[in-house]
């Protein structure tokens, strides 16, 4: 049964490859440059949301104490006396910081630094979450109607929340296993149960999964000791000194070792944690075994075995949102190419019929003089 302390469920031969090939999926360039994208993907949203409020006059204006001075009024206690976009410029600078964050991340990643995983200055992927946990928590109290915001007056609102949907699930797909957590205290996050099981069974793997390393040299580091490398460690049994010890000095042990818990991501120079328990919220005690020092990048190449990566999240089947511009937001003037096939409406003679435009084809003119039609359908 192996001696290993209660409470810990361990992975069989085949769930130790897929955590051990899992582990260096979700810590890889290639998914955090994926998960940047998704960020770009939402800082676009909110600048197009933050433009479109600015030239309808919409955005809440502030006087130098940060007091509303500007926008129409409200009833709404949450947003103050008046209303206005949700999204405002102070919002997007502050999305806009996160992003640089995540880029210098994944910049200083590709090169191959992995202290942008930690919870200290080094910690880029931290400072970028910053922001993002904000509007997740924020998103989610809407949606239940814990608060409320504008959404008439919050241009590209459905978008700005599907793209913040996308970043959050991509997001959370990588880095509760990852991301060094605030209490250095706290166990391992890595735990295999009956959920880890299930989600292991629910993600995609090469048909032949690579052996876990069993290195030679052992590189042993105990609960609350200072890491010496990144990488992937495992929880081990440490078989008793026999005999007499002079003034009680143990020998360094030899192994071989039996697993005593699940592997995790570990952070160089940052405590090693206890190993996660069932029912223990601290975890239990141990000794780690580096299993795969982590130096991918350092010498500038990417590992061929990343171009296999699969991942799970965003959802594949949500759908994006109608954009805004045809839902009759879009606006073009005559002679301008048609922006999108489509059925459009003349606002300057709201009598006239309307006119079905093909793409790239010039909007017409209302007996000669150019006027303002307005996106109503497609076709």
């Amino acid at each position: 049964m192996g001696n290993y302390p209660p409470g810990v469920m361990l992975p069989n031969a085949r769930e130790r490859r897929q955590i051990f090939y899992w582990l260096k999926r979700i810590s890889s360039y290639t998914a955090w440059n994926r998960i940047l994208d998704y960020y770009r993907a939402w800082a676009s949203a909110t600048e197009r949301s933050v433009q479109v409020a600015s030239e309808r006059g919409w955005l809440r204006q502030y006087d130098r104490n940060d007091k509303l001075i500007g926008g129409a009024p409200t009833d709404n206690a949450y947003f103050g006396p008046f209303t206005g976009s949700a999204i405002d410029e102070s919002r997007l600078v502050e999305i806009l910081k996160g992003l640089a964050h995540c880029e210098e991340g994944v910049g200083s990643l590709r090169a191959g630094d992995k202290r942008v995983f930690q919870y200290n200055a080094h910690g880029k992927f931290v400072m970028a979450r910053s922001i993002l946990s904000y509007w997740s928590e924020l998103q989610w109290r809407i949606e239940i109607g814990e608060n409320g915001i504008d959404q008439d007056h919050t241009p590209h609102w459905d978008e700005f929340c599907f793209a913040l949907t996308e970043l959050s699930e991509a997001w959370a797909e990588c880095s509760s296993e990852i991301i060094e957590p605030e209490r250095l205290d706290a166990a391992s996050h890595t735990f295999f149960n009956d959920n880890l099981k299930a989600k292991l069974e629910a993600m995609v793997f090469p048909k032949v999964l690579p052996e876990v390393p069993d290195p030679i040299t052992h590189t042993l580091v105990g609960s609350g000791r200072r890491t010496p490398h990144s990488g992937i460690w495992e929880p081990v049994n440490i078989p008793k000194p026999k005999g007499f010890q002079l003034f009680g000095m143990s020998p360094l042990p030899e192994g071989p070792f039996e697993s005593a818990g699940t592997m995790a991501y570990l952070h160089a120079d940052s405590s090693a944690p206890h190993c996660a328990a069932y029912g223990e919220a601290k975890g239990k005690p141990t000794v780690w075994r580096l299993l795969w020092r982590d130096d991918r990048y350092e010498d500038g190449t990417i590992p061929e075995e990343e171009r296999g990566y699969v991942f799970q999240q965003p959802d594949p089947a949500r759908l994006a949102p109608e954009p805004e511009e045809l839902r009759g937001g879009m606006r073009v003037w005559s002679d301008e190419p048609c922006p999108y096939p489509g059925v459009w409406k003349c606002l300057d003679d709201l009598t006239l019929s309307p006119q079905t435009v093909a793409f790239g084809i010039p909007m017409p003119r209302l007996q000669g003089r150019r006027v303002m039609w307005r996106f109503m359908k497609a076709v």
